[in-house]
């Protein structure tokens, strides 16, 4: 799954629009039809705002490992609206460079939640969904964003 990754609070205050990738593993229990599992990983890239010219290079990323349950629709329709949420690990990194020189950069790991629905399209053989999120990782500062991916489900 891949998109854009939209900052917001603080973290809006300090980047630009960015994307995000991720991949997942949906676990769907027959004896529950309504129900699903869904762990993640994802990657979200922001270039720092206020960057003085082009040879300067900031950014900020994430990484998060999440653990979500899915709230799935009963309809028999091809397209079926979900809401999904779950709790995890996140990690922010901040880096850049001025030229070819690295500046010193920052890591941390927090915990992470994240609240969102989507849509998925049954197709042949394969699924594909729109989802959006809200994310965020409880640092000192507010690390809130808002995924919006595309994706296949095989």
């Amino acid at each position: 799954m891949g998109g854009a990754s939209v900052p917001i609070g603080d973290l809006g205050d300090a980047v630009d629009l960015g994307y995000t990738l991720g991949a997942h593993v949906l676990l769907s229990p027959s004896s529950l039809p309504k129900l699903g599992f869904r762990a993640d990983i994802t990657y979200d890239s922001w270039k720092e705002k206020g960057i003085l010219n082009s040879a300067t290079n900031a950014k900020t990323r994430n990484i998060g490992v999440m653990g979500n349950v899915i709230l799935k629709s009963s309809s028999a329709m091809a397209i079926k609206p979900y809401a999904i949420g779950g709790v995890g690990l996140v990690n922010s990194k901040r880096s850049g460079s001025i030229g070819n020189v690295s500046v010193a950069s920052a890591s941390a790991s927090n915990f992470g939640a994240q609240v969102g629905g989507g849509l998925e399209f049954q197709l042949s053989g394969f699924t594909t969904f729109v989802e959006a999120k809200f994310v965020n990782a409880f640092a000192d500062k507010s690390v809130n964003w808002v995924p919006i991916t595309f994706g296949i489900r095989f």
